[in-house]
């Protein structure tokens, strides 16, 4: 289910929900608990629909809908950063996948590359980058990287606050 950043929005704030496939993966299952009848709403946002502004306004929205434990400027940044390193560093392709859960929140950038990211020294004085691996570090609960034939994934968490 793909949408224009406006249309994701205005759907995110309806609740719109759908299957979310992400949920079947093992990784997810071993760390992640919905509870009966939590049929979290898959939001796709590709490179070819909107910029990487709009991916990360449509993660904002989601996110203080579907997820308002989780800090939704902080998703934000974090999916903004890694679309970019992926349009930078990749083929320009990139994919995000969004769903929340009671617990928390799962966003997966997709892009052609089989190469992982490589983290280095962020270069605070030319301003040439090296930040968004340690900014999605820092603002996220987990963050691993898939590599397989044809690309590679970057999966990201924010696990909720316990009340």
């Amino acid at each position: 289910m793909t949408h224009s950043p406006d249309v994701t929005a205005r759907g995110a704030a309806r609740g719109v929900t759908a299957p979310c496939p992400l949920c079947d993966r093992a990784t997810v299952q071993g760390a992640w608990c919905p509870t009966a009848g939590d049929g979290p709403a898959l939001l796709t946002v590709d490179a070819e629909d909107c910029g990487i502004g709009g991916a990360r306004r449509a993660a904002r929205a989601y996110a203080a809908v579907r997820c308002p434990a989780v800090d939704a400027a902080d998703v934000a940044l974090v999916v903004s950063e890694l679309c970019t390193n992926s349009f930078r560093h990749a083929t320009g392709w990139w994919r995000l996948r969004l769903h929340g859960h009671r617990d928390g929140l799962i966003a997966d950038i997709d892009d052609a590359s089989e190469q992982p990211p490589v983290p280095r020294l962020p270069d605070v004085r030319n301003g040439t980058g090296g930040m968004g691996m340690l900014l999605a570090a820092t603002l996220t609960t987990t963050l691993d990287v898939y590599v397989y034939s044809g690309g590679k994934t970057v999966r990201v968490t924010w696990k909720a606050p316990c009340d």
